[in-house]
């Protein structure tokens, strides 16, 4: 009995994971919008009605997929910080450089993950996982050096609590007082990461490509002012060349 159901359980997965499979080779080649249960059912040879007995609507296979994305996203930027060793600066260029290429070479999967009109990317261990891999590089920098931070605005220190509590749920734990970096420290990790995060969504959906050809030197001057701002060394792009 137990290895009947084992069966079942596995065969369950594989068909999963098949549809998943069709579903971002549809959104790859079709963009987001032309993901439907009815179109992954005919590629599959299936019908629409068996494919809710694996994903009851198709807000529920995207948020599936959208986890999966979270989660390979997060795995690659792990990889190129461990590569970089116990140089928070150089693993801090790294995790910022795969994201943005990761996001580039996935456009189709970047929009569907950080789409504004679905709560899909909103809630889950694996966006938490995703958004911790920063804020732990961002606490490990302030503890091997912790840089000046500017002195705060009104308007700037309303802000803090926020980006201290949303530090906080990605973590899993509160920022332990003794070590936790000072509103102002906050307050630079969040400009820095909103600066980088936008440029790399705005190249993603192509509004860049009115004023930059290749969006890499722009981006790379971002990434040195963020550098510059965290108190740490820019760390030029070794670009290769045919």
């Amino acid at each position: 009995m137990t290895a009947q159901t084992t069966r079942r359980e596995m065969q369950r997965m594989a068909t999963e994971l098949e549809i998943k499979s069709v579903a971002r080779r549809q959104l790859a080649q079709d963009g987001v919008q032309d993901v439907t249960l009815r179109a992954i059912a005919r590629d599959m040879g299936m019908t629409a009605p068996a494919l809710y007995r694996y994903f009851p609507s198709l807000d529920d296979l995207v948020a599936s997929m959208c986890e999966d994305f979270f989660e390979e996203i997060t795995e690659s930027i792990g990889a190129a910080i461990a590569a970089e060793g116990d140089d928070g600066g150089r693993a801090m260029h790294a995790a910022i450089r795969t994201f943005r290429t990761w996001a580039v070479e996935h456009r189709n999967e970047f929009a569907l993950m950080f789409r504004h009109d679905t709560g899909t990317h909103a809630d889950g261990d694996s966006t938490s996982r995703f958004a911790a891999v920063f804020f732990d590089l961002y606490l490990r920098l302030w503890s091997a050096q912790p840089f000046e931070a500017p002195e705060l605005t009104d308007t700037s220190a309303a802000t803090c609590s926020a980006i201290g509590r949303f530090a906080a749920d990605c973590l899993g734990s509160p920022l332990s007082s003794a070590d936790a970096p000072p509103p102002a420290a906050l307050f630079v990790f969040a400009r820095t990461w909103v600066r980088l995060y936008g440029v790399i969504g705005m190249e993603v959906v192509g509004q860049l490509a009115f004023m930059f050809d290749d969006v890499t030197p722009y981006f790379e001057s971002e990434l040195e002012d963020a550098a510059t701002s965290l108190g740490i060394p820019y760390v030029p792009l070794e670009r290769t060349t045919a």
